[in-house]
């Protein structure tokens, strides 16, 4: 139900500096550059056609680029918690959290994140954001039909550590998968009605811990469900290894390594940006067992990540870049699987 139903070739969405936003297809090498543009704007995610922006007023709205039709979103002041609230200082930028425990001064919109999901009918659609800074304690969701968002906390689990904070977020459909600070994923479900959310974790959370701590880490979810962990190197972008969970560990709280390398896919191709894995299909310029990448997001870690466009082969360990793209002195860019709609 999750998995994107396609009606055109993998594609990139540029973002370049002077504004607008262009289609490029690698494939063919050409642009498509009448996608409009949007001022004031920042693109937070996307789903298919559908993207999350963020305007200069602070307001959220779902937009498809092709046809422009637009969802408006609850403001971020609209919150649903019974102990945390969300207010606007003036008409500025900034925003303040107070929670029974403390407040969080100087949330600017500018780090702002979030995540999207879009049914192929685009009548039904998850959004998570987040104020992206290391220690918040919260992230904040609403579906279609909610007039306000919904809180999720951190931090709130005392003795159990491994389940607290934030390094990565993936949502599939209304799951949402969370990487704790020390790599123990947490899977949410976020259907039903508003206001609803289940921990679905399960009594032994899922660890991703490998040997190499150090390195940038990602997670992805593949179309079955399974979860990787994919690292890469911090300043280079030389190298990248897929992990997947070992099935020999006993008792994965106990355990320094949970996992177990590969260098395969199933055939499958994994979108980094969007965090999951898609069909491979080579008629619309999905090869198997590559990643595809443009930058690394790491949440609540304020480390800067210059563009990186590139496909990586993990059969042949080969890197494929786009060098016609250096000079479009780009802001950002994502890659982009059309919507089946």
């Amino acid at each position: 139900m999750t998995t994107p139903k396609s009606s055109g070739s993998l594609g990139l969405m540029l973002f370049p500096k002077d504004g607008g936003c262009v289609l490029y297809n690698p494939k063919e090498g050409t642009f498509r550059r009448n996608l409009g543009d949007f001022p004031g704007c920042r693109f937070l995610a996307n789903s298919g056609n559908w993207f999350l922006l963020l305007d200069s007023g602070c307001n959220l709205s779902i937009v498809d680029v092709f046809s422009k039709e637009t969802i408006h979103l609850p403001s971020l002041e609209s919150i649903e918690s019974a102990d945390s609230t969300v207010k606007r200082v003036g008409d500025t930028q900034i925003f303040e959290r107070h929670d029974s425990d403390c407040i969080f001064g100087d949330l600017s919109a500018d780090v702002v994140s979030g995540l999207l999901w879009v049914s192929d009918s685009g009548k039904e659609f998850v959004v998570v954001w987040l104020f992206d800074l290391p220690g918040h304690s919260y992230i904040s969701f609403c579906k279609n039909g909610d007039t306000r968002y919904t809180d999720i906390p951190l931090f709130h689990h005392r003795d159990l550590h491994w389940l607290d904070g934030l390094s990565e977020m993936v949502l599939q459909g209304t799951r949402l998968y969370v990487t704790t600070n020390r790599r123990y994923v947490r899977v949410f479900d976020l259907s039903g009605p508003q206001g609803f959310f289940k921990d679905i974790t399960g009594p032994t959370p899922l660890a991703m811990l490998s040997r190499h701590a150090s390195c940038d880490s990602s997670i992805a979810v593949t179309t079955s469900g399974e979860v990787l962990l994919v690292e890469s190197d911090h300043w280079r972008r030389s190298w990248f290894r897929l992990y997947k969970k070992d099935p020999d560990v006993k008792n994965p709280l106990l355990a320094c390594h949970t996992v177990t390398e590969v260098d395969s896919l199933g055939g499958e191709a994994l979108l980094l940006d969007l965090g999951f894995t898609v069909p491979a299909n080579k008629a619309l310029g999905i090869e198997p067992d590559t990643i595809y990448f443009t930058r690394h997001y790491r949440p609540c870690q304020c480390l800067g990540r210059d563009l990186d466009i590139c496909a990586f082969n993990l059969v042949t360990k080969s890197f494929d870049r786009f060098p016609n793209l250096d000079k479009m002195n780009l802001m950002d860019a994502r890659w982009f699987l059309p919507s089946g709609n």
